[in-house]
């Protein structure tokens, strides 16, 4: 179980803050696309939202954290119809797991192909 205060008054769909405790570990992770070591990208939301949220995960245990230790999330769609495959990937990968969190549609993203970028930040106290 995390040590980070999750507040969230109002019983909103995303908790409105999460503190963090004082001697915790930080961690930021990058904005995860699902392009490959080769450039290549799936064509569709579903299948890149899957695999954002999987090296997300990746990223938390190789800092041997978990979904639980995530206290903000930055996300960035191209397509608003999109919204589906980012609430299932989410429930699949981070199990209910609730945190700060920030959606925003853009026009593009870095590459032409993708659809999605996740970054994260997490927080663990030793």
């Amino acid at each position: 179980m995390t040590s980070n205060v999750i507040r969230n008054p109002h019983g909103g769909f995303r908790n409105r803050s999460v503190e963090i405790p004082p001697g915790s570990r930080v961690l930021y992770i990058s904005g995860q696309t699902a392009t490959d070591e080769n450039g290549m990208t799936p064509p569709d939301a579903d299948t890149q939202a899957d695999i954002v949220y999987a090296r997300v995960v990746e990223t938390l245990h190789e800092a041997g954290m978990d979904v639980t230790d995530v206290v903000k999330t930055n996300l960035y769609m191209v397509n608003p119809g999109d919204i589906g495959a980012i609430v299932k990937a989410g429930q699949k990968h981070f199990k209910g797991h609730t945190q700060a969190g920030t959606l925003v549609y853009v026009k593009a993203l870095a590459l032409p192909d993708v659809l999605i970028e996740l970054e994260a930040v997490a927080a663990k106290k030793p």
